[in-house]
């Protein structure tokens, strides 16, 4: 099945709401970075709010910037989304062992860490970047994200992010959702929370095939919700070789003369994809003519 989103709200027009199978995307990115049992569940999780987020809170051609870093052993966790359905991330420690609980589960907290902040930049055409952040609360990526959409852009909501990972650690099943709480009664919200209490977990849903239709009806109650978007999300496309010289062009025409002179080329590693792209000395020479030629 192909990773879809849906925007829905409710027929009695209380909750707006959220939900996406991520499977793919998450797979496809645990591959690319060749992440560890537990760094796959970190970064998908991150990947899975940030999409949710940014189609929570972004339109037309906006995108945001997340990072979030709890100084646990993961390190960082980076991911830019946009409102389209791209998305892409990365962790510091792709690598890291597995850090369990004493039932025998993966600790995300402890590998997240929570003591640090979650920072989100939005970019809009013509406009100067908005940059809020809010205090991590536990590290579990999902309950970090309701707290910065509640204290940072004032839409109270609940978000839940889930990554169930198979025996031979590939990704199984990756999805999460999340209402919002605009205008709801204190009766709409008590229903609501029951409702979750007794929500079967997400990864148990899709892995028995629910779509993200069928998880909000799971919650609200079928034929209770109306669809108002339905969209495919997926990994960013990866920018060109011709994406990084421009980027190259950037720097000082000393640092270019330098990989020229001490390294006869340059290897550029994207954080995001993990490609490497190998500039030789003859390219970096017409890096370095161009910056020559702007300078002057």
């Amino acid at each position: 099945m192909a990773d879809q989103f849906i925007k829905a709200i409710t027929k009695n027009n209380d909750f707006r709401a959220f939900a996406v199978n991520g499977t793919n995307l998450v797979r496809e990115a645990a591959q690319t970075h060749n992440t560890t049992r537990i760094a796959s569940v970190v970064l998908g999780r991150g990947l899975l709010a940030s999409t949710l987020m940014a189609q929570a809170v972004l339109k037309g051609e906006e995108r945001l910037s997340i990072q979030l870093n709890g100084r646990g052993p993961i390190g960082n966790v980076v991911v830019e989304a946009d409102a389209k359905g791209s998305v892409r991330g990365y962790v510091t420690n792709p690598q890291l062992d597995a850090i369990v609980t004493d039932s025998g589960q993966l600790d995300v907290a402890q590998a997240v860490g929570h003591n640090g902040v979650l920072q989100v930049t939005k970019f809009a055409p013509y406009a100067n970047p908005y940059i809020g952040q809010s205090q991590l609360v536990s590290g579990e990526i999902g309950d970090d994200f309701t707290y910065y959409l509640a204290q940072s852009e004032q839409i109270p909501s609940a978000i839940g992010v889930s990554v169930y990972m198979n025996e031979d650690d590939t990704v199984g099943v990756a999805g999460g959702l999340v209402q919002a709480l605009p205008d709801a009664s204190d009766a709409s919200i008590d229903q609501l929370e029951k409702a979750l209490a007794n929500m079967r977990p997400l990864s148990d849903m899709l892995s028995d095939g629910y779509t993200p239709l069928n998880i909000l009806e799971e919650i609200f109650g079928k034929d209770e919700v109306n669809i108002l978007q339905t969209a495919g999300v997926g990994l960013a496309a990866e920018p060109p070789k011709s994406a990084y010289a421009k980027m190259l062009a950037t720097l000082p025409a000393a640092e270019i003369k330098a990989m020229i002179d001490e390294d006869d080329g340059a290897e550029v590693v994207g954080k995001f994809s993990g490609k490497r792209y190998f500039f030789t000395a003859t390219e970096l020479q017409e890096i370095l003519q161009q910056i020559e030629e702007n300078n002057a």
